[in-house]
């Protein structure tokens, strides 16, 4: 198994901060990201950790996995585990997918030390957002009252307050969320701009139990490079293909060769990756699109998911991509573990 993911002085942008005397820990803690699909759970992650590590899509059902990032603040330490969203795992259309994904966001919640709830203005499809409904959503209210029986501290984030002309319209929802979690502070934010990202770190800071750093503090997530690569491209496959293919797409990492320089200043460091990956699709009808005409569709997401790549691992990268028609993956749990998917559901 690859080691963490940290930062490093290769990357391309230089993220790490200057040195400096390492700050004591007084409190640490994990805290889960919960909420119904598409609510910015991701967005939120990302902005509060500075770096684009959870992938976001408009796709609801977008992460699939636990994602951990590690954010250091002055004598705190917050470990941060977003979770694929809440949604029902029974009914029509229902796969060992969507079993998986409601599996690891409650076990995400039953080992972490606080939990931020994500909801989200209401919006009426096909209407403006002058016409917000001040209501929680039927999953919103069935997500609040489980955790109710948590006995967790519990922040709530109102998100995406960006789409509001009007914050006064906020104030039935808040009243709303005030009756259903008594006591629990309520964060409007707007995760996208970084508004009032800062006061639910206070937020948060405050309610975790004492204790000594968790993980060291160069590191920002305990995921391999491998698993971030191929959540990557399968980011720009959900931006590139939009609604034209469904989210049941699978990425596999086939090859990983590095090349480390043998002299000069460099020597010893990685200075290039050639990665081969491979796509699944469900249908050959999902494969001809993903592909493209004269395979122009599959050179784009290549193209801008290598970018992002080599921004992340601080070096050169070559990247082929390659597209796979593997039938009702998703349906079974024997498909979900082909393609990288395990818990204890599945076992």
């Amino acid at each position: 198994m690859q080691a963490p993911f940290m930062q490093s002085p290769s990357n391309t942008e230089q993220k790490l901060a200057q040195p400096s005397e390492s700050t004591s820990i007084e409190r640490s803690g994990f805290v889960a990201l919960v909420g119904r699909p598409n609510v910015g759970k991701s967005t939120l992650l990302n902005s509060i950790l500075g770096e684009h590590l959870s992938i976001v899509s408009p796709k609801p059902q977008t992460t699939r996995n636990r994602i951990l990032g590690i954010k250091n603040l002055p004598g705190v330490q917050l470990a941060l585990v977003d979770t694929p969203g809440l949604h029902l795992t029974t009914g029509k259309g229902r796969t060992a997918l969507n079993r998986f994904m409601v599996e690891e966001a409650q076990q995400a919640v039953d080992g972490v030390d606080a939990v931020l709830l994500v909801v989200q203005m209401r919006v009426p499809e096909g209407k403006s957002t002058e016409e917000v409904l001040p209501s929680l959503a039927p999953s919103d209210e069935q997500i609040a009252t489980q955790l109710l029986g948590l006995g967790k501290p519990l922040i709530v984030v109102i998100n995406k307050t960006d789409i509001v002309p009007d914050k006064r319209m906020l104030l039935p929802m808040i009243d709303a969320l005030a009756k259903k979690l008594p006591g629990a502070p309520i964060v409007p934010t707007s995760a996208l701009r970084g508004d009032g990202v800062e006061r639910v770190l206070t937020e948060l800071s405050a309610v975790l139990p004492k204790g000594d750093a968790l993980f060291p503090e160069d590191v920002i997530t305990d995921r391999p490079e491998r698993f971030l690569v191929s959540e990557l491209i399968r980011e720009q496959v959900f931006l590139a293909t939009q609604k034209e293919i469904p989210y049941a797409v699978a990425v596999t990492i086939d090859q990983w060769q590095e090349r480390i320089a043998d002299h000069g200043k460099r020597r010893g460091e990685r200075i290039g990756v050639q990665i081969d990956a491979t796509i699944h699709v469900e249908k050959p009808g999902q494969k001809k699109i993903l592909v493209g005409e004269r395979g122009q569709m599959i050179r784009s997401v290549g193209s801008l998911a290598r970018q992002q790549i080599a921004e992340l691992l601080g070096c050169g990268v070559h990247l082929a991509l390659f597209v796979r028609v593997d039938e009702d993956w998703s349906q079974t749990p024997a498909g979900l573990r082909k393609m990288g998917y395990e818990s204890e559901a599945l076992r």
